[in-house]
């Protein structure tokens, strides 16, 4: 097998701006601000949401088989969890106030739910019904490698960052989140139809 041919752009975008790294960005900085080192507390998340995403890809179809659960029926439901999440990512929020002193803390929860959330778990789940264990793994260690340049170049600039900025480029990131939500969901309707 071409080693090349595991991998798909596409796909490595989708995934990346399923992860939306910018969720972090305010726990950073809070971080920042109560003097952690946050490239350990960046690099250490990413690793821990990756090794999470791995086991979701290699174990998320058995649970399939439990349940009794057809891949039409979850991408609708992944479909609406994703759409519900796009709509907030859009929607203008208040300011949230993060004190949170403990480095442990602030890993598991960049980590998840915020990297690897509800979002990850139902697009890799069907990912790999679609295209294979092997390929999303591939793609999902990609994706996660640019969320970490990223966590290490923000660490770089947090001091110069505009805080609105991030609130920008999040907003257009939930419009991308919410287009892949309506095409799982289209998907899983039209699957039930040809099942029915």
């Amino acid at each position: 097998m071409d080693i090349l041919s595991l991998f798909n752009f596409a796909l490595i975008i989708q995934l990346f701006v399923l992860i939306d790294p910018l969720t972090a960005f305010p726990i950073l900085m809070a971080a920042y601000k109560n003097k952690m080192n946050i490239r350990k507390i960046a690099v250490s998340a990413v690793l821990i949401a990756f090794i999470i995403a791995v086991i979701i890809a290699i174990f998320g179809l058995y649970l399939f088989d439990i349940f009794g659960i057809s891949i039409d029926a979850f991408r609708i439901a992944g479909g609406i969890v994703l759409l519900l999440l796009g709509i907030e990512t859009i929607r203008p929020k208040q300011e949230d106030k993060v004190d949170i002193k403990k480095t442990d803390a602030i890993i598991s929860i960049i980590a998840t739910p915020l990297l690897t959330g509800p979002a990850i778990i139902s697009f890799v789940t069907i990912k790999v019904y679609e295209i294979g264990k092997l390929s999303v793994i591939s793609n999902i260690l990609i994706a996660f490698i640019l969320v970490a340049i990223i966590f290490i170049i923000f660490s770089f600039f947090i001091s110069k960052i505009n805080s609105k900025v991030i609130d920008i480029i999040s907003k257009i990131l939930g419009l991308f989140l919410t287009a892949i939500a309506i095409e799982m969901i289209a998907k899983g309707i039209h699957g039930l139809i040809s099942a029915g």
